[in-house]
């Protein structure tokens, strides 16, 4: 009996291990419905679509026989149908399929494994339509209810594209909410902008009458570009040597200053001042006189800046849209619209990177005096393009110390 034991189980384990090694995967559903309605009519639908094959048995009153049988034949025809008692049958002869339809019975059977995709897809076709018999379902009343499902989605949609079109008037409202806060936003920092350059217009105002250098007045001072190197030669219609000559001279005559070194003058809205000090009536009406005896338009205020041999000259109300009008006009430059930079010397004149003639020096040099402009070295004028232009001194991509004019 020990043996035989031994021998049972060996086998046993050996039949474990097969089982085990032979297992694959496969996946199959399954689905059963039982109804019974008012009449007591008792139906029942189990589907089984594995891998391997599609199943359907199904239970129903006798009176759905007719109907199914019917579905059965407009689906197979009758070529494969076998009619014997109490049943028919659909069968082909490779045995991809069979059905068997009795009076209270259905049994439908596929080999997917050899079936086409076609019959698959006409058997799956003729199980759901079979169910829809079997639960005496009509197809006029599963179109209602598929009518109704359409139109519960259409409903849906609806709703969803109200509630799209009430999100996408939301973002809208926000929108202009948030476009108009930042235009408050833009129209309040300008103002404030506006207010602090006005107040630091004033802050600058009082610093040159006081005789206050700016910082960047004293690095321009100390750039070999701003060398004041006195003209000889021919009439260049610079006046700023005589201007400069006529006024230190004055200057020191009237103990204004102790030496020509550093100096700062300033004419500006009928009052002149020299190194912090305002001159008195009759001395602003003796250097205005001098001033405009050398050349120097009426209204043309200006700060002058000496140290040593460099001098900056700030020009306040120069009409520099009009230089270039004028130039236009004399035939110098081709348009208004065009770019155009001007290096100002006094004692020479380059245009876009041209050295100009003397002739055309002396002219270009009246336009700048009876605009307003005086040339001094290092400085320039320019006309980016019709509205945009500059004026001063240049300080590379920091920006520049004059007039910067930029129309709307």
């Amino acid at each position: 009996m020990k043996n035989i034991f031994i021998t049972t189980a060996l086998i046993l384990a050996f039949f474990q291990v097969s089982n085990a090694q032979t297992n694959t995967t496969s996946s199959s559903s399954t689905s059963s419905t039982t109804t019974v309605n008012d009449d007591n009519e008792s139906t029942s639908v189990s589907v089984s679509h594995t891998d391997d094959d599609y199943k359907l048995r199904a239970r129903f009153p006798k009176n759905r026989e007719a109907k199914l049988k019917q579905l059965i034949q407009n689906t197979l025809g009758d070529k494969n149908l076998d009619i014997q008692k109490g049943y028919s049958k659909w069968s082909n002869g490779e045995k991809v399929y069979e059905i068997k339809l009795t009076e209270k019975t259905l049994r439908i059977w596929l080999d997917l494994n050899v079936a086409s995709p076609d019959l698959i897809e006409k058997f799956e076709t003729l199980g759901s339509d079979a169910k829809t018999i079997i639960s005496g379902s009509s197809a006029s009343a599963e179109k209602d209810r598929m009518q109704r499902e359409a139109d519960r989605m259409r409903r849906e949609a609806d709703r969803m594209q109200q509630e799209a079109k009430r999100l996408e008037q939301q973002v809208e409202r926000e929108v202009k909410r948030e476009t108009a806060r930042i235009e408050r936003d833009a129209k309040r920092i300008e103002r404030e902008a506006k207010r602090l350059d006005i107040e630091a217009k004033i802050i600058e105002e009082k610093a040159r009458h006081k005789g206050g250098i700016s910082s960047h007045i004293k690095r321009l001072l100390d750039d070999s570009k701003t060398t004041y190197t006195e003209p000889s030669g021919s009439d260049l219609n610079w006046i700023w040597p005589e201007v400069q000559e006529n006024l230190l001279k004055f200057l020191l005559r009237d103990k204004l200053i102790e030496s020509t070194k550093e100096v700062t003058f300033t004419t500006e809205k009928d009052r002149m001042y020299v190194n912090g000090k305002e001159l008195s009536a009759t001395q602003y009406s003796t250097y205005n006189k001098m001033l405009r005896t050398a050349g120097i338009q009426r209204n043309a205020d200006f700060s002058f800046y000496k140290k040593d041999d460099h001098i900056v000259v700030i020009g306040l109300n120069a009409r520099i849209k009009k230089v270039f009008a004028d130039l236009h006009k004399k035939g110098f430059i081709a348009s208004t619209d065009e770019p155009v930079k001007l290096l100002i010397d006094g004692n020479s004149i380059t245009q876009n990177g041209t050295r100009l003639s003397s002739v055309k020096v002396a002219a270009y040099n009246a336009i700048l005096r009876d605009n307003g402009v005086i040339p001094a070295p290092g400085k320039y004028i320019e006309m980016k393009k019709a509205g945009s232009y500059r004026l001063g001194y240049s300080f590379g991509k920091k920006g520049i110390i004059g007039t910067w004019i930029e129309e709307d």
